[in-house]
């Protein structure tokens, strides 16, 4: 059984209380975003990437700061499908012509303010058209409480903090990767005594690091976002027709003495359920050369109302292909 080998290379435990973040949404722009890449010329691209490498060459594969460029697609935990894009976010054209995407573009920028991490979230809307240069956007601002952060000074990043509902919790995910990339696996969680649900969608994310620093979110102010600088940001590895959305899980799901095991696009995995009568997990884990990282959160219910929080990880090698080869 892959998931349930306890190798914990960390530990955090804590009671758990967690404090509620900001959250501010603001829609910009008065046009919507591209259906297919509008690409600048191949010296601009070659100079602009410099840029970026310079920018980025010393973030040694940490998973948290800075400003980032990816994909973002969300999928049912129970089983791992794929969930599309809700078609009023879609031009009627791309639906017509069976072009939808498969993921949405999102821009984001982290930045620590004390024992709180402030993320600005941009997410394009599809379109066509001339409408890509000015694209439409909605952009999210979060306050993320750090208190109950777990791995900020490696390349395998935890976070655990309230939802968007007052009786959900977040779990964050994130995985350091090669050349600036990360994977990052968002899922809400309801807590109990008695009952753990998972909801329904989870968001998988798979980002590159275009600046050390933060820009606090500020690309798209005003309008004026276009598709030729998306596409750059998003660089050549992202910009690739095929998706990891759309890559084969690369492992079959399975039940295993009440434990769920979820296999995803990307290298993710999943595993959850009950280990005894007051002990349930929760494991993300990313493979990639090789080897799967593994972030494994119990939770134990104690009397009352109070849940036991635990978190460890570990890295076990897999017999399986590269799922990010390409990313070399």
């Amino acid at each position: 059984m892959p998931f349930l080998c306890l190798l914990p290379l960390f530990t955090y435990s804590s009671a758990f209380t967690i404090r509620d973040p900001t959250t501010i949404r603001e829609p910009h722009g008065v046009c919507k975003k591209h259906s297919s890449f509008f690409v600048a010329s191949p010296v601009y691209q070659r100079d602009f990437e410099l840029l970026i490498q310079a920018a980025t060459s010393s973030s040694n594969g940490y998973a948290l700061g800075g400003d980032f460029a990816g994909l973002a697609a969300t999928f049912d935990p129970g089983d791992g499908s794929f969930i599309p894009i809700p078609e009023h976010l879609v031009p009627e054209a791309l639906l017509d012509w069976g072009q939808e995407p498969k993921c949405l573009e999102v821009l984001v920028s982290e930045d620590f303010n004390g024992d709180a991490l402030e993320r600005s979230t941009i997410t394009v809307l599809p379109d066509t058209g001339c409408s890509i240069d000015n694209l439409e956007t909605i952009k999210v601002l979060d306050e993320i409480d750090l208190s109950t952060e777990w791995g900020k000074d490696t390349k395998v990043v935890g976070l655990q903090y309230q939802s968007e509902r007052e009786d959900e919790i977040r779990l964050e995910t994130i995985f350091g990767m090669r050349n600036g990339h990360r994977m990052r696996v968002a899922l809400d969680l309801v807590p109990s005594e008695t009952v753990f649900a998972i909801q329904s969608p989870m968001v998988i994310a798979l980002e590159r690091r275009t600046s050390s620093v933060s820009s606090g979110g500020t690309i798209a102010d005003g309008g004026g976002l276009d598709g030729r600088t998306v596409s750059m940001l998003l660089g050549e590895d992202l910009r690739k027709s095929k998706t990891f959305a759309e890559e084969m899980p690369l492992e079959e799901n399975f039940e295993s003495n009440g434990i769920n095991h979820v296999s995803l696009p990307g290298g993710v995995s999943l595993a959850y359920g009950w280990l005894t009568d007051d002990d349930w997990v929760v494991q993300v884990g990313h493979i990639q050369d090789g080897v799967r990282r593994v972030v494994s959160r119990h939770f134990t219910t104690l009397d009352g109302e109070e849940v036991d929080f635990n978190v460890e990880s570990w890295e076990e090698e897999v017999d399986l292909i590269d799922v990010d080869a390409e990313l070399k």
